[in-house]
């Protein structure tokens, strides 16, 4: 099972120790699907500089956590591209947006992707290609549609507008 979320950093929490973040993840990160815990806070989020985390885990295995968080709304823009790129050429490439954080995908075959993330340390995962991108693609539009429930005066449709080609070219 392909398991992703979002999660959106906590104004004016310092993160320190990433040692800790995994651990203690709740006390720096809200799920973007918990209403209560979001409406306590979306009007203190710097909108031009959204930090949260993707949790990206494979059957128990975990292929990205907390310690990669960045700016959030930015990366989810990345991931997009990058599995557009794939559909197109076979193979993407992007970096996190405010760190040398780099993300590769392959297609390996028909029914297989590699998805790759070197941020000092490489963690690669073979997954089932169609699975992994339909997942990734609702779990993209899932945020960027509770995001602009949160806070009305942001807008997102060229982001929305692209899950949907791409969520049309690969059905």
């Amino acid at each position: 099972m392909i398991n992703i979320k979002t999660y959106i950093k906590i104004p004016g929490i310092r993160i320190e120790n990433l040692n800790d973040i995994n651990e203690n993840s709740s006390k720096y990160f809200i799920d973007l699907d918990n209403e209560i815990e979001m409406n306590k806070y979306f009007q203190n989020l710097d909108l031009d500089y959204i930090d949260g985390a993707i949790t990206i885990e494979y059957y128990n295995h975990i292929i990205m956590d907390f310690r990669l968080w960045d700016i959030v709304d930015q990366l989810w823009s990345y991931f997009i591209n990058l599995v557009e790129e794939v559909i197109q050429n076979g193979y993407g490439v992007t970096y996190f947006p405010d760190q040398p954080v780099k993300v590769e995908m392959k297609l390996i075959s028909k029914d297989l992707v590699l998805f790759s993330i070197d941020e000092g340390r490489v963690i690669s995962e073979m997954l089932p290609m169609k699975k992994f991108i339909k997942t990734l693609l609702s779990s993209a539009e899932n945020f960027f549609v509770k995001l602009t429930k949160y806070v009305k005066n942001l807008n997102f449709d060229y982001e929305l507008n692209k899950i949907k080609s791409i969520q049309n070219q690969i059905s």
